[in-house]
This record gives C-alpha cells, structure tokens and sequence, in this order.
C-alpha cells in the first residue's frame, strides 16, 4: 500500500499589524490619536505663528488690495517698546493680573474638587452646575452674556463689597491687604466661572488616588490636615502643572487692561486698535505687538512651570 502523502496545511500571512508587537501597536495608535492636533498645530499655529514673525520685521503697505511687506529688521519692535508706552504699561497690567489671579484659581479649584468628591446626596447635581460654566463659554452663550451683563449684574446684586471693606479696614489690616482681599471677593463669580476645567482635571485626578492610602493613613492616626498635605496634595501635584499652564494661558489671553477711559482685553486692543486700524502701516506694529504677548506668556509659562515642576510627585 502506497503511503498517502499529507502535505502540511500552510498558515495564513499574518498581516503587518498582527505581526507588531505591543509596544509599536501602541505608538501607531498614539500618532494616530495625534494626527488630527498635528495638522491643527502645523497649519492653523505654526504657520499664522511664522506669518506673525514675518510682518512684524516688516513694512507692510496695501497694494492692489494685498499686503506687502518691506524688511526692516526690528524697527516695529523698537517702535512698540520704545515709542508706544501705553504698550509697557498694559504688559505690566496683564502679567501682575495674571500672578495674582491664578494662585487664588488653582486654590479655589482644588478646594472645589475636594467637596465635589465627598459623599453626599445630590453630588452628581452640583458636579453638573460647576460643568455649566464650561458649556457657557461656547461662542454664543458668551456674545449673549456680553450683551446682557447678566454676569455682572448678578455678581453686584448678590455681592456689596462696602461691609467687607469696612471690616478689614477696622480690624486693623493694611491697606494694600484690603484692597487685595475685597478685590478676590469681588471677583469670585468670573474666577469660578473661569476654573470649571481645573475643577473637572483635579476631580479626576483626586478619583483616581487610590482609597487604600487614605485607610493606611487613617489606621496610623493621622490627621485629615496631615492626610492632605502627605497623600492628597502629592498625589494631585502632577495635576496642578497641568492647570497652571492652563490658568496662565487663559490669563493672558483674557487679561483685561485699561484702555483710555475704558478697560478691554489685551489681544482685542492689538488686533482693532491697531493691527486692523485702518493704516497698513500699523500692520506690522499689531504683528509686533502680537509677538511679543505671545513670548511673554511662553515665558511666564516656562519659568512659573519650571519652578513648580521641582515639587511635583510622580506615582509609578
């Protein structure tokens, strides 16, 4: 008998993507997660941010209803910081608003955070109020606000600050801490309707700080003060970088400055009062001008983050 031959059934190809391994399937899907923030950052960030240094080194003049612009090095620069001092002074303004602003925002934040993670009845209600203000910031809800001062004829119908300011003065505090504490009274209502993301990122972060610390620290006697600054605080650290750059960024870029008689936001001043003013000529001071609040706020950003970085606590 003629042995029959078996020829042994050949395996499929494994395709390309089965033939990675874990770590390569990961990164793929990171860069693809990534794609849309790339082409975001690429062509409506970079390349304005280029276009921005451009003009500003430039002499820009209107010709046949487009701009052209003539080098001339750092002549916009030196006009701006030199000529213009309204500009220094509004610098100024923006950056001691924001070292004042923020602290008391991450503070408030945190604190919230803190209540909204207790257990309570009716904690998913007031989560879904402290969300409102982030839904509110859309385009529309923010013009229909505007129109209406709804906001603000709130805050001084519930609010007069003349008891506050009587107290303090009375109770023999100076002056210059007077002005600060009415002034972060005052403006409770915009810091908490501006601190609805840091509250949702340390709601986060402080939901996923594991329960078994908390009992450890209980079965060791230790405080709920003791609790916060050696398992709370340490472990939300790496959460509280994240919204400094956040606070900082939206600072700046909602700082309020005066304006003659008037206040109104810094990069609402560089872009109708000066680069889109009417005279091409001020096309280039606007871009300088816009150069400029923009290193500013990397700057603040770096060396406030860099500093605050050297306390943070990473847990593996």
């Amino acid at each position: 008998m003629k042995k029959e031959k078996t020829t042994a059934a050949k395996k499929p190809a494994l395709s390309w993507y089965k033939r990675m391994d874990f770590s390569k399937k990961t990164a793929l899907w990171g860069i693809i997660f990534l794609l849309p923030w790339l082409i975001g950052l690429i062509f409506f960030f970079l390349r304005p941010l280029a276009n921005t240094l451009w003009y500003s080194l430039c002499s820009m003049e209107l010709v046949d209803g487009k701009f052209t612009g003539t080098y001339i090095g750092l002549e916009n620069y030196k006009w701006v910081l030199g000529v213009n001092a309204d500009f220094n002074q509004m610098l100024a303004t923006a950056f001691i608003n924001m070292i004042t602003e923020v602290p008391f925002q991450i503070f408030l934040a945190l604190f919230i955070a803190i209540l909204l993670n207790g257990e309570f009845k009716g904690r998913g209600f007031f989560r879904a109020v402290f969300v409102i203000p982030i839904i509110l910031a859309t385009g529309v809800a923010t013009f229909k606000l505007a129109e209406t001062s709804l906001v603000a004829e709130t805050a001084e119908s519930v609010i007069n600050m003349d008891w506050l300011v009587n107290l303090v003065t009375s109770s023999g505090i100076p002056t210059e801490l007077t002005s600060i504490l009415v002034t972060y009274v005052s403006n409770i209502f915009d810091v908490v309707r501006t601190c609805g993301v840091q509250i949702l990122l340390f709601l986060s972060a402080l939901q996923a700080v594991s329960p078994s610390l908390y009992e450890v620290a209980k079965m060791e006697g230790c405080t709920q003060f003791e609790i916060f600054c050696k398992i709370t605080l340490p472990m939300v650290s790496p959460t509280i970088l994240v919204c400094l750059v956040y606070s900082i960024a939206e600072s700046f870029a909602n700082a309020q400055v005066p304006v003659g008689n008037t206040t109104k936001a810094l990069s609402a001043y560089i872009r109708s009062d000066i680069t889109f003013s009417g005279n091409a000529a001020y096309f280039g001071y606007g871009a300088a001008m816009s150069f400029i609040y923009f290193a500013m706020t990397l700057f603040a950003i770096g060396v406030i983050c860099g500093i605050v970085s050297k306390g943070v606590f990473y847990y593996d």
